[in-house]
């Protein structure tokens, strides 16, 4: 879903590229973000190429006069288009310079066609007060795309100079067509304050599509940053997210989200009524298992109750052996062998003896079970009621580790 949505911004980007309305690029929705980014800058590069010694002229023709005649003649007879194509051809002081005695409403136009990578010397010494000027007047346009495009290339300075301008619905469309992750991280920690009324304002205007965009952009740390804050407004909005993630088909998006988030956050969103429904979660369980993301379910495990666990386990348990051992293979590099032993536990009978035999067949069987400190009784007493499905020696091995976390019912007899 989240590729979908990616596309359709970069669609928008190459459309301003090659000044065309984004409709009359749809046959090129199929194919993947990345692609059409490679493109768009191939088609710039070219652009560039071609004018580059043209730009280098002008470029060298505007050190010859003051800084208001060079803007009074670059607002009367380059334009915006071409002003914005010189700039990375001229001292990025005198750019400054000469874009001091333009209006916020001319630059706006000239931020438009501007390339940040030619540009960045220029845009690096932009005066906060300027950028703020000319981000007032691209808000106020609406114009979130050439945001995101530059988002990424200037100083935190101008960025806090920019913010303020920006509402929290706003900093939502300006995230959306941010460039990179590291772009979409630093907007993210720069705006901390914000970050609960963007979410909210997220649900109030139906833009999950978007948000949900931007927590696939953003890096591990910062996203599960974002879903904790999420989690813990008001349960309309948390409903809100989760509906949007199961009509959007975006697990393949929230569940890496969600493997990171705290353990209270992540809890309250496995309780919340979305959760419950046993055919989603089938879904989810089934996604996990056959797109990778089998690691990225397992801390949700965690927080389902037994009803819910018992069909996480029943989708697990029609896995082949093969698959299921696969699965207990990936479980030991991450350390997730006490929550793969509850889903076991969790399973139906014959499903739950096939289960333990694959895991009595794993390496290291002692560590392994030494990784399960739990003290609460419930699992131990499940543990105990399968003592007669469970092989040796994960049994012997269970019971030793039952009397040493004080459990009165061990795991064999």
């Amino acid at each position: 879903m989240t590729a979908t949505h990616h596309t359709a911004a970069e669609l928008a980007k190459l459309a301003r590229v090659l000044d065309r309305d984004p409709a009359d690029l749809d046959f090129l929705a199929t194919l993947p973000p990345e692609a059409l980014r490679e493109f768009r800058d191939q088609i710039t590069d070219l652009i560039a190429g071609r004018e580059a010694r043209r730009m280098q002229r002008i470029g060298a023709a505007a050190k010859l006069v003051p800084a208001p005649i060079a803007a009074k003649i670059t607002e009367a007879a380059f334009g915006p288009v071409l002003a914005a194509a010189v700039a990375g051809s001229v001292d990025p002081s005198r750019a400054v310079s000469i874009a001091g005695a333009l209006s916020p409403q001319f630059l706006a136009d000239a931020t438009r066609t501007l390339d940040p990578r030619r540009a960045a010397e220029v845009i690096a010494e932009v005066p906060a007060p300027m950028a703020a000027a000319v981000a007032s007047e691209l808000i106020r346009r609406g114009d979130y795309l050439t945001m995101g495009r530059l988002a990424g290339s200037v100083p935190d300075s101008v960025l806090r100079a920019a913010l303020p301008h920006a509402s929290d619905l706003d900093i939502l469309h300006v995230g959306y067509y941010l460039e990179e992750t590291s772009a979409a991280d630093r907007l993210l920690t720069l705006v901390a304050d914000r970050v609960p009324g963007t979410i909210r304002a997220a649900h109030n205007a139906g833009e999950w599509p978007k948000a949900i965009t931007l927590f696939d952009l953003l890096g591990p740390t910062e996203r599960s940053k974002l879903a904790d804050v999420a989690a813990a407004q008001e349960d309309e909005v948390i409903d809100g997210l989760l509906t949007a993630v199961a009509d959007l088909d975006a697990w393949d998006t929230f569940l890496p989200v969600a493997a990171g988030m705290s353990p209270n956050p992540l809890q309250r969103l496995a309780q919340r009524p979305t959760m419950q429904n046993p055919t989603l979660l089938t879904e989810i369980t089934d996604l996990a298992i056959t797109q990778n993301l089998w690691l990225s379910l397992l801390p949700l495990t965690t927080h389902l109750s037994p009803t819910q666990l018992h069909t996480v386990a029943d989708r697990v348990a029609t896995e082949p052996d093969a698959s299921l051992t696969t699965l207990i293979e990936q479980v030991h590099t991450e350390n997730h062998w006490p929550t793969l032993l509850h889903i076991a536990l969790h399973q139906a009978a014959p499903a739950r003896a096939r289960t333990l035999t694959l895991l009595n067949e794993s390496p290291d069987l002692d560590s392994l079970v030494a990784t399960i400190t739990t003290q609460d009784p419930t699992t131990w007493q499940a543990i105990y009621e399968a003592r007669d499905e469970t092989p040796e020696p994960l049994r012997t091995l269970l019971a030793t580790q039952a009397t040493r976390c004080g459990q009165p019912n061990p795991a064999s007899t």
